[in-house]
């Protein structure tokens, strides 16, 4: 299908008015023909006469035709052709849940199989694959980790040709990490309760300040999550240890009171037997803790031993207007941060998706990359309620995202109808071939023929 980049210079084709005008008033001089006694008689006034008659029109073509085609050069001509697939769209399962998934869904995927779709498995790159020989193999023994946000936010990205989509997983809310990108009208999301929807068990045991222990009692489903805790005076648990926490201020000696006081709240909360010392010089520090929050834009001395380190990033400081994003709390405005270069994992990020809270592990020691502040001209996190419940996982971990049997709300896998935020794949953009090259063959090609044609005429005698 032939389109313009630029329609507005076809207006220039209306120059083929001039080529017609000299060709129509192209006035030639009458001649005088002399007679029998006329011939004879003495010419007292000569009367010209002119008559107007279209010559060589076939030059007259050839000239429009050029104007034409400079105009249509200049509009910038392209060929634009969807290219042709007779595939109708994906099936798309994973392979962990691949054979409990047919069985919820069997009768629609049978019949947008036997329709022409083809079954492609919900994992990074979307192998595709035959269902039967799926079933057999896979079964439902592999683990997916990647989050459905970032498989659906790839998919889109691959989905060709604008061919439908139509998924089938659990819908487990755990699965459904970091933010919810577009969806495209074209993807057709179909999700299901799981047969093991409900899960209780017992974590997080430890022994209290006061010497009670404290056990932490769970239970999930897909209406949520509940803790239920018990205190009592049996046998000691595995977890009696006393966790020191060290805070490291030198300049940023009000950071290390909000951190103080979010510390003192996790405490409080869990009555865990903790130990939370503030230092303002390195030779204070004591030689070994499970937490070293290093506030301050120096460089970590070298000999410092700690399992976690929570560590002041330093470097341009830029302003923000954005928020800071994390998994478990609403988002908490940002107002300043620094620009870093790292390849850490990202734990939290602010609305533009850079990393504000990144994870950098090794052998023995797990180091926070903060790369903002924990002041108020900063962030709000220091007066955010929702901070010492952001600190709880990173001081104690509880892995319990194997056992969440939340659901997440169906609404939230619906497509989204703004057609103005739809996110449109880069596959569905037809393929396009510029026509300037044969638009300017054509130019020179009839160019020389009008040169070639006015040579011509010029030479044949004229005949009266």
């Amino acid at each position: 299908m032939l389109q313009l980049l630029q329609p507005i210079w076809l207006y220039a084709m209306a120059g083929i008015i001039i080529p017609v005008l000299i060709h129509l008033w192209n006035m030639s001089p009458g001649r005088t023909l002399l007679v029998g006694s006329v011939a004879l008689m003495q010419e007292n006034s000569r009367q010209q006469s002119r008559r107007v008659k279209l010559r060589d029109w076939f030059l007259l073509l050839l000239r429009c035709l050029l104007i034409i085609l400079l105009a249509l050069l200049l509009s910038k001509p392209v060929w634009q052709q969807r290219p042709l697939n007779k595939e109708k769209g994906w099936v798309l399962m994973e392979p962990s849940h691949i054979n409990e998934t047919y069985q919820q869904f069997q009768p629609l995927i049978d019949s947008l199989l036997q329709a022409g779709y083809t079954f492609h498995y919900l994992q990074p790159g979307f192998r595709e694959a035959r269902l039967p020989v799926a079933l057999e193999e896979k079964g439902d023994t592999l683990a997916d980790t990647t989050s459905y946000w970032a498989l659906v936010a790839a998919l889109q990205q691959q989905r060709a040709n604008n061919r439908s989509v139509y998924l089938f997983t659990p819908n487990y809310l755990h699965r459904f990490e970091g933010l919810r990108p577009v969806i495209d009208t074209g993807i057709h999301w179909n999700a299901y309760t799981p047969k093991d929807s409900v899960a209780t068990w017992q974590a997080g045991d430890y022994v209290t300040d006061n010497g009670t222990i404290r056990v932490r009692q769970l239970s999930s489903n897909p209406g949520g999550t509940s803790y239920t805790y018990e205190e009592n005076r049996g046998p000691l648990p595995a977890d009696t240890t006393t966790r020191r926490l060290v805070i490291f201020a030198d300049t940023y000696v009000q950071d290390a009171h909000y951190l103080q006081a979010a510390l003192n709240a996790i405490q409080q909360f869990t009555r865990r037997k903790m130990e939370i010392t503030i230092v303002h010089e390195t030779a204070a520090l004591p030689p070994a803790a499970d937490w070293l929050f290093w506030l301050s834009a120096k460089p970590l001395p070298t000999g410092i031993s700690a399992h976690n380190i929570w560590q002041y990033d330093s470097g341009k400081v830029v302003n923000a207007t954005s928020w800071l994003l994390t998994e478990n709390a609403p988002p908490i405005a940002l107002y300043k941060n620094i620009t870093v270069q790292d390849t850490a994992a990202a734990l939290w990020r602010d609305g533009a998706g850079h990393a504000v809270l990144r994870l950098e592990k090794s052998a023995a020691t797990s180091i926070y990359h903060f790369s903002s502040r924990l002041d108020p001209a900063w962030n709000e996190l220091p007066w955010s309620p929702a901070f010492p419940a952001l600190l709880l996982p990173l001081l104690f971990p509880d892995s319990i995202t194997v056992k969440d049997k939340r659901a997440i709300a169906i609404q939230q896998l619906a497509s989204d109808t703004d057609q103005q935020a739809v996110i449109r794949p880069a596959g569905v953009t037809p393929v396009t071939k510029d026509l300037s090259t044969v638009c300017w063959i054509a130019i020179v090609i009839l160019f020389l023929a009008e040169r070639l044609w006015v040579l011509r005429t010029q030479k044949l005698p004229a005949h009266g």
